[in-house]
């Protein structure tokens, strides 16, 4: 991996994810979001600019219930404007749920350009590379939410 994570070496990145790991936690929202998961990562190309993750596992709140989770997202990349979306695809690949782009902000570092809207909730992302992982960030905060969501992929 090079020392920075330019749209071309992420993109590089990004293909080669087998696994994820996140952490969930929520401060002092009462949203009951806290827990951990692993998973799996299915990655498929759907042309140079394009790729899905198809990502599924478990979610292990604190109260030891264990739930799976099964997830498609989009990642496009824009070469001209230096970007990257991040799409969610609950309702289908016809009906993307918009959920943010990213910028590079530092030579490791890859940060929302503007929240992603949720009724009263604004979600920011960090993208980064620590230790040859990828690591996505999640922020939501309201006036219900204040939560944290970290992803590891590998």
């Amino acid at each position: 991996m090079s020392a920075t994570l330019d749209l071309s070496a992420l993109w590089k990145c990004l293909a080669t994810i087998k696994s994820l790991t996140f952490t969930a936690q929520s401060f002092d929202s009462g949203s009951g979001w806290n827990g951990t998961g692993t998973g799996v990562v299915k990655v498929e190309c759907i042309n140079p600019q394009t790729m899905l993750f198809h990502e599924s596992g478990q979610w292990s709140p604190p109260n030891g219930q264990v739930l799976r989770f099964t997830n498609v997202y989009r990642w496009s990349a824009f070469s001209e404007q230096k970007q990257l979306r991040l799409e969610h695809l609950r309702f289908g690949i016809t009906n993307p749920v918009y959920l943010f782009d990213l910028q590079q902000t530092s030579d490791t570092q890859w940060d929302s350009i503007e929240p992603h809207v949720c009724s009263e909730d604004l979600y920011t992302a960090t993208l980064s590379l620590k230790d040859e992982t990828l690591h996505l960030d999640w922020t939501v905060k309201g006036a219900t939410k204040n939560e944290r969501i970290s992803y590891v992929y590998q």
